[in-house]
């Protein structure tokens, strides 16, 4: 099996990507939203349901651009592409039946045997976790085959070529896939254990900590994947490139290390925060890459006709800045308030409470500890995770752009590398504003981030379903 493979996009998966990001982002926007009207905390279901499955379509996005390359036999491709439609996207339809459509109470029957007692079934969380496993092991199989492993019965001695591939001239190393893929493997399965433990028995998480350990090290590693891709796509210098396979190789399993001995051992947030460090750097080297500073001189893509590409990279500049900045207050946060295991990323659960327990009496919002400003975490989590679907996007936009909307749309594209980063943007400025305490200022998210980002999103999405009708009506030869 070659070392590379060729960047491409698959549309189907592509358009399975956008469904997922608008699942994730409207049940954030209600969230934020009926809070704001209501005054009502945000569920649980509706935090939790938000971040997986927003965080799920980045993964489907990169999956999206290496599928048409993989060795896999069409009825495998074929699978893969439902259960990115099928896993995250009904997951959320399940939780919110469950929370929203009767409760628990529409799962209880009355316990024959003692009268006026009732027992729920666990069904509904059953279907849930089979739908999320779905979608994992879907991803899980394009992130071996990416990586160059050979997968038996599902394997093929050459790329099965589908209509709705497009395939670039970009080679893209196959070694930037295996170690993300094991990282995030661990991090599901942290996470299932989670469920297992502490839902099903409805404990609460403890230590607390284990939540981090579950969702950064998945965040870190998609990230890390995401930079590499972007470093082959816009030709970044073989030795850059070598460097910044290096610095993930040594981030990811340390910070995997080092949250392992901040929950379990107990030990201060800076062993795991010093390894996430070194990913860090990698978000550095990512700038001066997108600006085109390593550029390799004197090669250039023949994959589109027309490309926007200084529009691209500026974009693309953009977002990693903005990274730079919210990942560097992650750090701030973990190291100044998160340094115990013992709290979430929402409050200090309670000692023999329900899962997920009571709220406190003065409501914190996601601020891990009494005390923390809310502002940081939330400008942390939410535009730091937007910004990394609109890379993705501007990726695919930057490779593809041409060939599916044609030549002559070509300011549309340039609309797009305008309208993507700046969603990520106004909602950060609304998040600082808020923290700072200027007031109105979380309008930059309301009326600027949102706004941007449904419009990103409903183009796109009309966009990927006409062009893939399209395709669809071409005669095959």
């Amino acid at each position: 099996m070659e070392k590379t493979l060729r960047l491409g996009l698959n549309l189907p998966m592509f358009v399975a990507a956008t469904i997922a990001i608008a699942t994730g982002t409207l049940v954030g926007m209600l969230g934020i939203w009926t809070a704001a009207a209501w005054g009502r905390p945000v569920p649980e279901w509706e935090k939790v349901g938000h971040a997986h499955t927003s965080w799920w379509s980045v993964l489907i996005l990169i999956a999206a651009m290496v599928l048409p390359s993989l060795q896999l036999k069409s009825w495998a491709k074929k699978l893969i592409i439902a259960g990115t439609f099928i896993g995250p996207t009904v997951w959320i339809g399940v939780l919110a039946t469950y929370y929203e459509i009767g409760g628990p109470a529409i799962w209880r029957l009355e316990y024959p045997a003692l009268p006026g007692t009732y027992y729920e079934l666990p069904l509904i969380g059953v279907i849930a976790a089979v739908l999320e496993l779905l979608g994992f092991v879907a991803l899980g199989i394009v992130g071996l085959s990416a990586s160059g492993i050979n997968l038996p019965v599902i394997s093929a001695k050459e790329p099965s070529k589908s209509k709705y591939d497009f395939l670039s001239d970009i080679e893209v190393p196959r070694r930037i896939f295996l170690i993300p893929t094991l990282v995030i493997a661990f991090s599901v399965i942290v996470g299932i254990a989670i469920n297992a433990v502490f839902k099903v028995f409805h404990q609460p998480i403890s230590p607390a900590a284990l939540v981090q350990l579950h969702d950064h090290t998945a965040l870190l590693a998609s990230s890390s994947m995401l930079i590499l891709i972007m470093m082959s796509a816009l030709r970044v210098r073989a030795s850059i490139q070598n460097l910044g396979y290096r610095l993930m190789q040594i981030a990811l399993p340390l910070t995997v290390v080092g949250l392992l001995a901040f929950n379990l051992a107990g030990l201060p947030s800076i062993v795991w925060v010093i390894p996430a460090g070194i990913y860090y750097l990698l978000i550095l080297l990512a700038i001066p890459a997108a600006m085109g500073i390593y550029s390799q001189s004197g090669v250039e893509s023949q994959t589109n006709e027309v490309k926007p590409s200084t529009a691209f990279r500026i974009a693309l500049t953009v977002c990693f800045a903005g990274l730079a900045i919210l990942i560097g207050v992650g750090a701030f946060i973990a190291l100044t308030w998160n340094t115990s295991p013992d709290v979430t990323v929402t409050y200090k659960q309670p000692e023999g409470a329900p899962y997920p327990g009571p709220y406190p009496e003065v409501y914190l919002g996601t601020a891990p500890v009494k005390g923390t400003p809310r502002g940081l975490e939330n400008a942390h989590l939410s535009p730091g995770s937007w910004y990394h679907v609109g890379i993705s996007w501007l990726l695919i936009l930057s490779v593809f752009g041409a060939s599916i909307y044609g030549t002559k749309r070509i300011g549309l594209l340039y609309l797009y590398a305008v309208t993507i980063p700046l969603a990520p943007t106004f909602n950060m400025l609304g998040r600082f504003l808020a923290w700072l305490g200027i007031p109105n200022g979380i309008g930059a998210l309301w009326f600027a981030g949102h706004p941007l980002k449904g419009f990103n999103l409903i183009s796109l999405f009309i966009a990927a379903l006409i062009v893939t009708y399209l395709i669809s009506r071409r005669k095959t030869t």
